[in-house]
């Protein structure tokens, strides 16, 4: 209530009317009007009068939300529901009764909305896509890329759907799909940054270098100043075979964020393989260490760098730490066995490459070192039989062009060629082996 110009009191409400829809209408003037105590004072007296029905509680939750009162909102929403609402307005409340479930984290109750939607319309195309949402954050990933699916059919426009269920199937490790569905919300949105990011790093796991290279220079020409773009496009490089493109892409990414530890981390694995720039590497891999001391990757490359260093024991240490964070890393405990074959404990190595081949028996590279550290110690047990698999490995490498392909695979660089190693093999395999090591 107010002092109006001639003296007397304005009422925000008609009191003179005793008709919930009359009180009903003036609150939703009010609202309209933004006028929010006014208008919720004048809903809450219509509802308090006999003969409150549905519509009359729909109107007061609609202005409830307009003016953020959430928690009231989703009560009066509720009330409305449990009273008669003509079907149209019944769909309206539980969409937006679902909305403010969501937002509250009331996601099974919100799924329990969107699905009365659809059970009044199924072809409402904003409800299956909601539900989407609902679904994906509920953990329910499969679910969920049915309901975008549903929805985008009914509305293939929508851009945000399309990557949402794009970002779903990526969760469920089925990159060329994400990727089809990126290429989807770009084709509703040419300018949806976010999607080019996205396709680029599901083509970075299916192995399309280039394709992931080309989104990512698109997305960083939307969004320079973001770090991670920058270091998504190295990874893009480094997998192409571009050093320098890569280096330089991470130490973009570093003057932008110099507490980025995975662009220190993969700093340092270029590094590595360009020539003259091992202490480089190593004071990235230090850093990265520094700042996420939980990153197993980092210590594992960190024993790398200290190992060509020649400073085994350090090396040795940091393998362990990897191992401590993530016992399943089967190349630090083959690294750890070369470490410790230089410190002069050939059992303990022998232990480490066994038990990265149990985590990996693919791992061939662990059971060439674990046939050397046998010899080392006359120990034959087995040895026919994994020679044999040793071979096998190698032939299946060279046929796919791996061995002799340079310096990018390092393959058990600084160990020195044992010739002797794999002398009941055929020259054939003895001439691979000894690629290999070149």
């Amino acid at each position: 209530a107010g002092l109006g110009r001639d003296g007397r009191i304005d009422m925000p409400c008609d009191r003179r009317s005793s008709v919930p829809g009359d009180l009903s209408r003036r609150g939703w003037e009010l609202t309209e009007a933004g006028d929010a105590d006014a208008a919720l004072a004048c809903h809450r007296e219509a509802t308090g009068l006999p003969g409150a029905g549905g519509r009359t509680w729909f109107h007061r939750a609609r202005s409830e939300q307009r003016f953020g009162h959430d928690a009231a909102a989703r009560s009066s929403f509720g009330r409305s529901l449990a009273a008669s609402l003509p079907p149209a307005e019944a769909k309206e409340a539980h969409f937006q009764l679902g909305k403010l479930q969501r937002d509250a984290g009331l996601l099974a109750e919100a799924e329990a909305s969107y699905r009365a939607v659809l059970a009044i319309d199924p072809l409402l195309a904003g409800a299956h896509i909601l539900l989407g949402v609902v679904l994906r954050e509920l953990g329910r990933l499969e679910e969920s890329v049915e309901a975008y699916g549903e929805g985008l059919r009914l509305n293939p426009s929508v851009a945000a759907a399309h990557y949402n269920r794009g970002q779903a199937l990526l969760s469920l490790r089925r990159p060329a799909e994400a990727a089809d569905g990126f290429r989807a919300a770009l084709r509703a949105d040419s300018a949806f940054s976010l999607a080019q990011e996205a396709l680029g790093g599901a083509l970075l796991d299916l192995g399309d270098a280039d394709g992931a290279a080309e989104a990512l220079s698109a997305a960083l020409r939307q969004r320079p100043e973001e770090a991670r773009l920058h270091h998504s496009l190295g990874k893009a490089h480094y997998l192409r075979g571009r050093r320098q493109e890569a280096a330089a892409a991470h130490a973009a990414a570093l003057a932008l964020d110099p507490s980025f530890a995975y662009a220190h981390n993969d700093l340092g694995n270029v590094l590595s393989d360009l020539p003259g720039r091992e202490a480089e590497a190593h004071r990235h891999y230090a850093e990265a260490v520094r700042l996420a001391p939980q990153l197993a990757e980092a210590h594992s490359n960190l024993g790398t760098a200290l190992k060509g260093l020649g400073r085994h024991a350090e090396a040795a240490a940091s393998y362990s730490a990897a191992i401590r964070l993530k016992p399943h890393l089967c190349e630090a405990h083959k690294n750890l066995g070369a470490a410790l074959t230089e410190l002069g404990r050939p059992r303990d190595a022998v232990a480490s490459f066994a038990t990265a081949l149990d985590i990996n028996p693919q791992f061939w590279p662990a059971l060439y070192d674990l046939l050397d550290g046998q010899q080392f110690l006359c120990d034959w047990r087995g040895r026919e039989a994994r020679l044999r698999e040793l071979e096998r490995h190698l032939d299946e490498w060279h046929s796919r062009g791996r061995l002799g392909a340079g310096p990018t695979e390092r393959l058990h660089a600084g160990l020195a060629p044992f010739h002797t190693l794999v002398w009941p093999v055929s020259d054939k395999t003895r001439r691979r082996v000894a690629l290999s090591r070149a």
